[in-house]
């Protein structure tokens, strides 16, 4: 019982002699660790464009968009499949986890454009799509400290965009599989950096308990 006052004594004194700022970052750093960095969900993003690029050598424009569009929604689901075998937890709650819905929210805010691109000119699907999927990851690399994951929704960018240019006769393939691709790497850079996060954050703690 002693013990157990003592040591939420320690954690309010710990509290109060940080700054706001420093707070901040320990929770941003806290909740990244505790979710694994949400990985699942770029695993299942893999999974999708990978799927899609598939898709892009046997089917036509209009059928690979139907697809596109009726099979997006199950990227949640198969995230949320991955979590177990991936020790991701995607649904932890946190102060900070209340900025998963406005971040969501700019990605939806893409699909008028996309479904408006759809009806002009199919080819503009695959490029709108990619990245108007890609929108809410600088507020979750914000979020969780994260540079991985902004670097990721600017290669994503700046890499579909020239494959657009470039290779207009394979845009249904390899703009998915550049994504696809993409998402894998980002899976790997964001596990990294799970780890780094977890040896600062353990030191900063030490930190604390030591000054006191």
């Amino acid at each position: 019982m002693e013990r157990s006052v003592f040591c939420r004594y320690k954690l309010t004194v710990t509290l109060l002699r940080m700054t706001f700022a420093e707070q901040l970052d320990r929770e941003r750093r806290r909740y990244f660790v505790r979710s694994n960095g949400g990985i699942a969900l770029p695993a299942a993003g893999t999974l999708y464009w990978l799927a899609l690029s598939i898709a892009g050598f046997w089917l036509k424009p209009g059928q690979w968009m139907l697809l596109a569009f009726t099979t997006s929604g199950l990227i949640f689901p198969l995230g949320l499949a991955l979590q177990k075998p991936l020790r991701a937890n995607i649904l932890i709650k946190s102060p900070l986890s209340g900025l998963i819905g406005p971040a969501l929210t700019t990605m939806m805010l893409s699909w008028p454009v996309t479904i408006a691109a759809s009806g002009v000119d199919k080819a503009l699907v695959p490029l709108t799509l990619a990245v108007g999927m890609s929108l809410h990851w600088p507020i979750i690399g914000w979020l969780f400290g994260s540079r991985v994951c902004i670097i990721h929704a600017i290669s994503r960018a700046a890499l579909t965009t020239g494959i657009w240019y470039l290779f207009p006769s394979d845009r249904f393939t390899l703009i998915p599989l550049a994504v696809g691709l993409l998402y894998g790497l980002t899976v790997w850079g964001i596990r990294y950096e799970v780890r780094k996060a977890e040896q600062n954050l353990e030191s900063i703690e030490v930190g604390h308990e030591v000054s006191l």
